[in-house]
Order: C-alpha cells, then sequence, then structure tokens
C-alpha cells in the first residue's frame, strides 16, 4: 500500500532513495555479498547499493594498490574466492594475460599473485551487474546509520540519502593506532606516517632516508618491499614486542595435517598442547609444519566456537602474536627479500619497548629498552611509520556511522576486543544481547564471534551464508513513500 503524506507547505526535502540493501563497504566482502545478492535475480536496478569512496569496488585496504612489489601472501590457487568455483583465480590469471606480464610470480612450485591482480580478477566478476544497474556503486562515505519510518535511513558525505530494508556492515579493516610514545612526541611531525597502506603514503621517502617502522608483521614487510622497490637502500628498523616476525610459506603443495575436532581441545592449554603434539608428529615424518596451521585454518571456526568466552580471551592473551606468526605467513618473494636484506644488513629487528621519543632537525631520535635484559639501545631515522595492524578494539569508535549505531543501542564491541559483537547468522547483537535482523557484521570485523575470518574462502563462505539469510528474509512488495514537511 503507497501511503503519502501532504506537505504542510510548498517546499519538501529529498525524498530518500528506497533500496532493499546498502552494504557499507566495498572491499572484497562487501562486493562478494553484492555479487551474490545480484546473482540470484530477485532485485530490481539499484535496489542492491554499496557504499565505497574508492572509485572501484572489490579492491578495499588489503588489495586496493597498483604496486607490483605487493603479493598475495597465499597461493592463487588457495584464493578460493568464488563460491562453486575454486579455480576461478587460477584460470583467470592464465586467461587474462596476467600471469604472463608477471615473471616473478612463480616460487617454491606455486604461484604468488600480485595484490592488485587479484582486485582486477574480483572487480570483473562484479561488473556485469553494474553495468546492469542491479548493483550501484556510491562513492561516498557513510556518515549516520539510524532507524526511520521502520526502515534503515543511511546518509552519506556526499548528501546522498537511502533507506534500506537490510544494513550489511562490511567496511573491513579498521586503521592501526600507534604506539602511545610515539603519538604522544610525533601526533603533528609530517615525518610520522600513521597508515603506510595509502598508495601515496611513502612518495616523500628519499632513497637514503632511515626508516623506523613499528610493526614487524606483513603490513611492517609490505613497507619493506614497497620501499626497496622505489630504490630505497638505507637502513630500516622493524620495531615490536615480541619479535615474532611472519614464517615463510612451505615449499611446494601439502594437505593439511590433524584432527583437532575429535574431542575439540575446550581450554587455551589443551589447544596449546594438541597443537605442539601435531607438530611433533608432522615433523617426524618429514611433513612441513605449515601443514598443522592449515588444519588449524580449515577447523579454525569449529575450534574457537568450542571455546569459553574466557579461554578464547587466554588464547589472545597469551598465544595470539606467534599464533599469527605462523598462520599469516610471507609469501616466498617477501621471503628471499627479507633474508637478502638481513644478510646485508639493510633491514634490523629489534624487540622490547620504546621508553624516549626526541624528534630532531634532522632525524627522530627513539629510545627502547631492549628483551630481555632493558638494555636501553639508541635508534635514529628520517621517517617512522606505524605498521602494528588493525586496531579492532577501535573499530566502533573510528567510524562514526558505528559509533551512532552503538548510542542507538543497535551495535556493541566484541567482548574478546576483535571487533563487533554479532551472533552465528552474522547478525549485530544489540546492546541488551539480542540479535538486530536486519544489521549484518561482515568480513574481519566477525572475527571475535567466528575466530577464523580473515583469509579469501572463509570470507567468500560468511558472505555466501549472509547472502542467503538476505535471500530468505521476505520484504513487502510495497513501499511506504513519505514526503517530509519543512
Amino acid at each position: 500500500m503507497l501511503r503519502i503524506t501532504l506537505p504542510l507547505q510548498k517546499q519538501v526535502s529529498p525524498v530518500p532513495t528506497i533500496s532493499r540493501v546498502v552494504i557499507v563497504g566495498g572491499g572484497f566482502t562487501g562486493a562478494t555479498i553484492a555479487r551474490l545478492l545480484a546473482l540470484h535475480g530477485q532485485y530490481w536496478p539499484h535496489e542492491i547499493v554499496v557504499l565505497e569512496p574508492r572509485a572501484h569496488l572489490c579492491g578495499g585496504l588489503a588489495y586496493h594498490t597498483d604496486d607490483p612489489s605487493l603479493r598475495l601472501n597465499v597461493a592463487a590457487h588457495r584464493m578460493r574466492a568464488v563460491p562453486g568455483d575454486p579455480q576461478a583465480f587460477v584460470r583467470w590469471l592464465s586467461n587474462s594475460g596476467r600471469l604472463e606480464r608477471d615473471p616473478g610470480a612463480e616460487a617454491n612450485g606455486a604461484i604468488y599473485a600480485r595484490r592488485g591482480d587479484f582486485a582486477a580478477f574480483m572487480a570483473e566478476q562484479i561488473q556485469p551487474f553494474l553495468e546492469s544497474g542491479i548493483v550501484k556503486h556510491l562513492r561516498e562515505r557513510v556518515e549516520r546509520i539510524h532507524r526511520r519510518h521502520g526502515h534503515w535511513q543511511i546518509e552519506g558525505d556526499g548528501g546522498a540519502i537511502l533507506q534500506a530494508d537490510v544494513v550489511v556492515v562490511a567496511t573491513g579493516h579498521p586503521p592501526p593506532t600507534p604506539p602511545r610514545e610515539l603519538a604522544s612526541h610525533l601526533s603533528s611531525d609530517p615525518r610520522f606516517i600513521t597508515n603506510p597502506s595509502r598508495p601515496d603514503a611513502l612518495h616523500a621517502i628519499r632513497p637514503n632516508d632511515k626508516v623506523f617502522v613499528a610493526g614487524a608483521g606483513l603490513t611492517a614487510l609490505d613497507a619493506v618491499a614497497a620501499l626497496r622497490a622505489r630504490r630505497h637502500h638505507a637502513e630500516i628498523t622493524l620495531f615490536s614486542r615480541t619479535g615474532h616476525l611472519p614464517q615463510p610459506q612451505a615449499a611446494g603443495d601439502f594437505a593439511p595435517h590433524g584432527d583437532f575436532l575429535i574431542g575439540v581441545p575446550n581450554t587455551a592449554l589443551s589447544l596449546l598442547k594438541r597443537v605442539r603434539f601435531a607438530l611433533k608428529e608432522v615433523t617426524e615424518n618429514g611433513l612441513p609444519w605449515q601443514s598443522v596451521f592449515e588444519a588449524l585454518r580449515h577447523q579454525g571456526q569449529a575450534i574457537w566456537r568450542a571455546l569459553p568466552l574466557v579461554e578464547q580471551q587466554r588464547v589472545l592473551r597469551h598465544l595470539r602474536r606467534r599464533f599469527e606468526a605462523h598462520r599469516f605467513r610471507m609469501p616466498p618473494q617477501i621471503a628471499d627479500l627479507v633474508d637478502r636484506e638481513k644478510a646485508a644488513g639493510g633491514l634490523r629487528a629489534c624487540t622490547g619497548r620504546i621508553v624516549a621519543v626526541q624528534p630532531g632537525r634532522e632525524e627522530i631520535a627513539i629510545d627502547i629498552a631492549t628483551k630481555p635484559h632493558g638494555t636501553v639501545e639508541h635508534r635514529a631515522a628520517q621517517w617512522v611509520l606505524v605498521a602494528t595492524g588493525p586496531d579492532h578494539r577501535n573499530v566502533i569508535g573510528s567510524q562514526g556511522c558505528l559509533a551512532g549505531l552503538e548510542r542507538l543501542g543497535l551495535l556493541t564491541k566484541d567482548p574478546r576486543g576483535l571487533g563487533i559483537a554479532c551472533d552465528h547468522d552474522s547478525r549485530a547483537l544489540a546492546r541488551d544481547g539480542y540479535p538486530v535482523e536486519d544489521l549484518f557484521i561482515a568480513g574481519p570485523l566477525a572475527r571475535g564471534t567466528f575466530g577464523e575470518l580473515t583469509g579469501v574462502p572463509e570470507i567468500a563462505a560468511q558472505a555466501e551464508r549472509i547472502a542467503q539469510q538476505i535471500l530468505a528474509m521476505s520484504f513487502a512488495t510495497t513501499r511506504t513513500i513519505t514526503i517530509r514537511s519543512m
């Protein structure tokens, strides 16, 4: 039934655009959900809207790059991004000619493609639906999400106002938070780069400038690779509290080893013992230790679900950094670069805590109390980069639209500090603990609930489940349009 509220005065405000589904974020997660919804043919043009300020969908923070030195840290045949067609990406690499134009892609008996190529592959998957209008890409950043007249109302920073039946939050990883000592002394210093993943973040660094990187994970190694590709040759220091660098990928192909679902461990200690036993077993049999972590990846969501909250928190507190160093491994090309740079003295690593920061005219001096004895080392650099990884604890505070939903009681932080609280159907949990039926949390922001939700296959599987849930929801076939008086 169509209900029209007549204006009290001659002037009226614009009527919001009516959409069935609005997806906030157009990286891999958001674009995949939009594509899966569009495939079912239940939507009219512009009823699926993706709000993404970048020019293209599918890239996001992870893959939106033209830097040829940045590669996927997973072999191409394991990038199962298209449900039902696990070899789609490998086939596309060959058919498109991208593999032929990338002579450095093959290493250790597998293909480690450029990240930009994966973004291009995913963009091709959704392009037909953008051209037909079934999916609309709106290049705006979402500023506000709230309830209005029984619908969601979404407001963008470019003036767009949309109403929708369903909202999917797929904004991906939040930015990193700098270590306190660095932020307090360098917050206004142009030599302090808090987001080295930005396309132009490293352009001002000269070849002979020393660089200090806070962080030692894959993001930090991306910065090393990007700098060296730009003919930077000065010393780079990687600083971390634990000293755990990402481990390399194993050569060749191998099957996952270990069944952790028989008598699923329900404590952090029992899980650690099971992993150690499996590692000892594969080592004795001449198999790569990486096979155990592949099994953990495949069984990760079931393992995580079996752990009580207090044990999940214990895993995060005591085992997280060591696990991530083995789970999120370097592609062979980056591993070779790191080995060469270490041998030549161009890449140094230090572990401990920052105790003093002194910005000078020529360089920034940093004092570090090193582990294990606490002796103070003095480091100096022209540039300081923050590559500590996403700050999932602050994801709601980092985005105004999410903070607004939290104030309304429609969104809460994950109690493990891994993003946004949701149930196992990916529905956001409100302040009262009940799920919000038409508000979904997709991708890495839902890691607290699912545990293993960072790799492409796991995100693709969650996206498919969310799409099926949305398609199963019944909506009225008519729309209520309200013309508001001024």
